[in-house]
């Protein structure tokens, strides 16, 4: 079989493995006749049946994953396409490997057959099938930056090299990340500390959650809580909901907590999609493949708007002014409040239904996921409002509508803030891909600086020496850290941050640290009032 059959037979192939017998209607289906029976033979209230609906859904997952319902049958590429590795593909024949069955990868301009190594990925199954059928040079290195292992295991599935690009790259590494890399994994023999250590962040999200439980009961379900107190506990809940999400939970996105996928999996899905009602699939395809790649890349960058025109949002000088930009910086705050009630929504109607967040691909998802999708809502539904209205009763009405928004809400700005001010400042970079050449070719290939550097000059710092900002933020007051070494767990970053910074003073890297909080947010004011103001565009580092 030549290189372009097997490409077009896989083309074919199915999301979930031809090897699968269980498919998704008849997966839904189990979960959902386990829900009836409950309902039917009164072992749970009706309140609860959702919930039964959940956990019935996860056994079915847990047996996909088993390989109790068949397994994936993988179709790797013809023996001579190894031998000779002169193939030139485009990014489309690329992307066209993004499952289980047939895994492709582009890394350094060469593309690589994984298929074989998927069950064996020592950094586990989830993070290696985000990143297939693309090119994922710099979440390579950044996922690797303390061994060169990882290369030599590549070699030997190289099948030729990648001729076009989706996005633009950038530079090869002129030796400031090594050097940094480097310098990050001294501090760590000399201290004998472990990147990882996942007790430093169960410590401190222990009584984030112990809390959340708390204010969850005095502002839903306790009988006799004045009205003025029972707000004050929505808002509490709603900090005590978010601080997992800055804190552990993102550790989990980048397996920056444990060593194995099952901490990261664990963790991330109990924090985000549990006890959330979010989705880590999403955020993982959000946050790991396309931000911490494409950062502050219009055209690239979830984060950013992705169209030119009709955002509430301007960013950057490309975008068309109109007149209302002039009060985003009034307008927006408010508005970040609904981040957290978004963040359920996205999933649902752009990753899980279109395959896509924002500009960036979303690869096949499968039916386990789809099934913990479902499961994760419906679990988060039951015991955010069924359980209070249903089985308690103490609050009903417009008063628990008040108090659920004003949660919710409380947990938005708390995300949206933490984020919004590492980034969106008149302090940081931004670069710019115009989507709508590349068709053309007219779409610069190459961007002007190394990834490495780039994350130093879109990320900010603030409030460096202050545990509280730390604890609060996640340390994503750390972020220029965070983005070059985001597999080192966020309780390292003031230790290692000072390391990163005399590195950085070697390559001539201004490393941005703002003295508080409260500055970085007026920066952040600062650069929405420049994007607002007609004829006032903020500097913009072009590709």
């Amino acid at each position: 079989m030549t290189a372009t059959a097997a490409v077009n037979v896989l083309r074919g192939a199915r999301a979930d493995g031809r090897g699968i017998w269980l498919d998704r209607r008849a997966a839904f289906a189990t979960a959902t006749a386990v829900a009836a029976a409950a309902a039917a033979t009164r072992a749970v209230p009706l309140w609860a049946v959702t919930g039964v609906w959940a956990f019935a859904a996860e056994a079915v997952s847990w047996a996909l994953d088993a390989g109790l319902c068949g397994r994936v049958q993988q179709v790797l590429s013809p023996p001579e396409a190894f031998a000779k590795a002169d193939a030139v593909f485009t990014w489309e024949e690329v992307a066209a490997h993004n499952t289980a069955e047939s895994a492709w990868i582009a890394i350094h301009g060469n593309v690589y057959d994984v298929t074989a190594f998927v069950d064996s990925h020592p950094g586990g199954r989830e993070l290696l099938l985000l990143s297939v059928g693309r090119e994922a040079t710099d979440l390579f290195l950044s996922y690797h930056p303390f061994t060169s292992k990882p290369e030599a295991v590549l070699a030997k599935y190289k099948i030729g090299t990648l001729g076009t690009l989706e996005h633009p790259v950038y530079k090869a590494d002129s030796g400031f990340y090594k050097e940094a890399a480097a310098a990050v994994a001294t501090h760590f023999e000399a201290t004998g500390e472990d990147p990882k250590n996942p007790l430093t962040g169960l410590i401190r999200m222990a009584p984030a959650y112990i809390l959340a439980l708390v204010f969850f009961y005095a502002a839903f379900c306790a009988d006799g809580v004045p009205t003025a107190a029972r707000f004050a506990a929505a808002v509490a809940f709603g900090v005590c909901q978010g601080l997992p999400l800055t804190g552990w939970m993102h550790d989990a996105s980048h397996a920056s907590i444990g060593h194995s996928e099952a901490w990261w999996w664990t963790v991330g899905r109990a924090s985000l999609d549990w006890f959330s009602g979010s989705s880590m699939l999403s955020w993982r395809n959000q946050h790991v493949i396309g931000h911490h790649v494409y950062t502050n890349v219009m055209g690239a960058d979830p984060d950013l708007p992705v169209a030119l025109s009709g955002d509430p949002r301007r960013l950057l000088p490309q975008q068309l002014w109109t007149g209302i930009y002039a009060y985003q910086h009034i307008y927006l705050l408010p508005l970040y409040g609904i981040l957290g009630l978004k963040s359920r929504v996205q999933d649902i109607f752009e990753v899980f239904s279109q395959h896509t967040n924002g500009p960036i691909r979303v690869n096949p998802i499968s039916t386990q996921d789809y099934l913990r999708q479902a499961a994760s809502k419906l679990f988060w539904f039951t015991w955010r409002v069924l359980m209070p209205l249903a089985a308690v009763g103490a609050v009903r009405g417009a008063l628990f509508v008040a108090l659920f928004f004003v949660a919710e809400f409380t947990t938005g700005y708390w995300l949206a803030f933490n984020f919004q001010v590492s980034h969106v400042s008149s302090e940081a970079d931004f670069l710019f891909a115009d989507q709508t050449k590349r068709a053309a070719k007219e779409c610069p290939a190459v961007f002007e600086d190394e990834w490495a550097a780039a994350q130093v000059r879109t990320s900010i710092d603030y409030a460096h020496g202050s545990p509280m900002a730390a604890y609060l933020s996640g340390c994503l007051n750390y972020q220029v850290v965070h983005h070059l070494f985001p597999t080192v767990s966020q309780y390292h970053y003031p230790a290692v941050a000072p390391v990163v910074i005399e590195v950085c003073k070697r390559h001539g890297l201004d490393y941005k640290v703002l003295p508080s909080f409260g500055a970085a947010i007026g920066a952040h004011v600062k650069h929405l009032k420049a994007m607002g103001a007609a004829g006032q565009p903020a500097e913009l580092k072009l590709e």
